[in-house]
């Protein structure tokens, strides 16, 4: 502890210099915390999805669409507990550019299919009574206020209504609970029925199935018979989980674990040579102060701890900084990716490679330090 003083006025001997230095250490940590939390997240998302959940699909495209018919079909494979269509239904609210994203599926079918969210039966029966009604996740009551009860009239960015306009008239039923962390409550749940007389085109078709298997150990399989249903027919599918089924659309872009490698690697490999040039700058105008204080008694070591420390403390605290302000910042974004928290995992990761530049870049002239004369230290050589 009697050595704190002396790290403290080390590291604050060129304020103008530290601070930079910490900015730059602060800003390359949010970036590590950030896109580590990304990958985290969706990692997470893999682990929790459940294999007897999944998704059919065109297998021209995600969002060409199928035939409803197609269902009966399905329903005949053996395995499938539940299946039902779904149409995505992107909305605004208030303002062009933010509304609940809506799915039109059937209710019963649809709940039945989805482990991910728990919804009362009195809802899901209020839902299939009202033609308009609507069954909304938590995080929609707290943006927005909404309750059960709530007549609520939104626009939809992709389908017209048959009278003309763009306004769908949503009432609210019920609000779901998600039971996963990475289940979205942010998902507007709506009657197939309603949105499929309403718009004016792709009248009996669907964007996906979403379906539910009795046996997850067979998911596989299923989804390999359902394929084979419509094999070289004018709709044939894909199916699968729905984390497969965003994995694939991610890698159509790349492989997103090596490009966030390879950007947070550059960052760190940069800076580790920026810290150390820092250190070594930082020692070499302070080599008569530390021939003195070997003159004073200070051992070889000593010195070797101090200069060592004043890089540790330097680089944890500015780590620290930056994982806290990723913190903060990812869940804005995360909430609607569904994984909102950063993960302690990346938090504990950039603790570590805190401590890595610390030693990489500081040791070296903790050790130029160490081996100093005092005569030679005291003529500044």
């Amino acid at each position: 502890m009697k050595f704190f003083p002396l790290v403290w006025a080390g590291i604050w001997r060129r304020r103008g210099r530290t601070i930079l230095t910490i900015l730059s250490i602060v800003n390359a940590f949010l970036l590590l915390g950030l896109l580590n939390s990304f990958t985290s997240g969706l990692d997470n998302v893999a682990a929790e999805t459940r294999a007897d959940s999944l998704i059919a699909r065109s297998k021209i495209s995600m969002l060409e669409p199928l035939p409803v018919g197609l269902v009966d079909q399905i329903r005949t494979v053996p395995g499938v507990k539940s299946v039902t269509p779904l149409i995505l239904f992107p909305t605004s609210y208030q303002n062009q550019f933010q509304g609940p994203l809506g799915l039109a599926v059937n209710p019963e079918q649809y709940f039945a299919s989805n482990p991910t969210i728990s919804v009362g039966k009195d809802a899901i029966t209020a839902m299939e009574q009202k033609r308009t009604g609507a069954i909304i996740g938590p995080g929609l009551v707290t943006r927005y206020g909404w309750k059960v009860g709530d007549h609520v009239p939104l626009k939809s960015a992709l389908w017209a209504n048959r009278d003309g306009s763009s306004t769908w008239a949503i009432d609210i039923v019920g609000i779901y609970k998600p039971t996963t962390s990475t289940a979205g409550n942010n998902i507007m749940v709506l009657n197939y029925a309603y949105i499929d007389e309403g718009r004016t085109t792709a009248k009996g078709t669907a964007n996906w199935f979403a379906l539910r298997v009795s046996d997850p150990s067979r998911s596989a399989a299923i989804s390999e018979q359902i394929d084979r249903l419509f094999d070289n027919s004018p709709h044939e599918t894909k199916t699968s989980t729905a984390t497969q089924m965003a994995q694939d659309q991610i890698r159509q872009i790349g492989d997103i674990g090596f490009v966030v490698n390879a950007i947070v690697g550059a960052v760190f490999f940069a800076l580790l040579f920026y810290v150390g040039a820092v250190m070594v700058q930082s020692v070499r105008e302070r080599t008569p102060e530390l021939g003195v204080l070997k003159a004073m008694g200070f051992s070889d070591r000593a010195v070797l701890v101090l200069v060592a420390s004043e890089s540790l403390l330097l680089c944890v605290f500015a780590a620290l900084v930056g994982l806290l302000l990723a913190s903060a910042i990812f869940p804005l974004a995360g909430n609607a990716l569904g994984f909102p928290i950063v993960a302690k995992g990346v938090m504990v990761r950039g603790l570590l490679v805190a401590v890595a530049l610390a030693v990489l870049s500081g040791l070296p002239p903790a050790l130029r330090a160490m081996r100093l004369s005092v005569v030679e230290a005291l003529a500044g050589k």
